[in-house]
């Protein structure tokens, strides 16, 4: 049996879980600003660099993913480019501030009013990974599951044996697994708000448990497949 019929498949899980581990636990930054003007002004000038850097690569990334749904991308995106104006208003404000109260205060709000880190990036990654399992992984593991269903019950019947039945019906449980853990989770991640973030640090904790879960369960559909498919040779 030829190894095409897992081509799909195969591409998108590896696409997938690629995507999933860039989505690490959010950095966590201290909020509280140093003493002097000089100091607040050196480390919110480094601050909003960081997050600009983080920010005009991650904007990019999320325009050319084609797996992404078109709201869901539509939102990413809106998040993403308010908080790079964010960064980049800061960045004036503070390096024009001309005291320490103002220069602390736009400092603080480098964290505390748009979480670039802990938000609007980690929740990007997290919605991103959900419909790329959901369109990509998903479906492509259901066309290879299907046609080794219909190998098995025709051309290759002779070659069924309780291991590699078994292997399907694993094949089938891991699917059910990662698409009940996916589901809903894009909306989830995309929900949160760095007021939520500010009062629960482990407010995506949830959610990164469900991407994980899926994540997980989609490499063990894939191994299952690629089992059975090396069976059938």
């Amino acid at each position: 049996m030829k190894r095409t019929v897992l081509g799909g498949a195969i591409a998108a899980s590896i696409i997938t879980v690629a995507l999933v581990f860039t989505a690490a636990a959010p950095a966590m930054a201290a909020t509280a600003p140093p003493k002097t003007l000089a100091e607040i002004q050196t480390a919110g000038a480094k601050a909003t660099s960081d997050r600009i850097t983080s920010l005009n690569r991650e904007i990019p990334r999320i325009s050319g993913n084609t797996c992404i749904t078109d709201s869901n991308k539509s939102t990413i995106l809106g998040t993403l480019n308010a908080d790079l104006t964010g960064m980049q208003d800061l960045a004036s404000a503070i390096a024009a501030d001309a005291d320490v109260a103002s220069a602390a205060a736009h400092y603080k709000s480098i964290f505390d009013d748009y979480r670039v880190y802990g938000v609007g990036i980690a929740q990007a990654h997290y919605a991103a990974a959900a419909d790329c399992i959901q369109s990509k992984a998903i479906p492509a593991l259901t066309a290879a599951q299907t046609k080794l269903t219909a190998a098995l019950a025709g051309k290759y019947a002779d070659k069924s044996t309780p291991e590699i039945e078994a292997m399907m019906a694993d094949l089938a449980a891991q699917i059910a697994a990662a698409t009940a853990a996916i589901d809903g989770v894009a909306a989830e991640a995309l929900a949160v708000t760095p007021a939520d973030y500010n009062a629960n640090h482990a407010v995506l904790s949830s959610v990164k448990t469900s991407v994980s879960s899926a994540v997980a369960a989609v490499k063990l559909a894939k191994q299952d497949a690629q089992a059975v498919l090396s069976a059938l040779k």
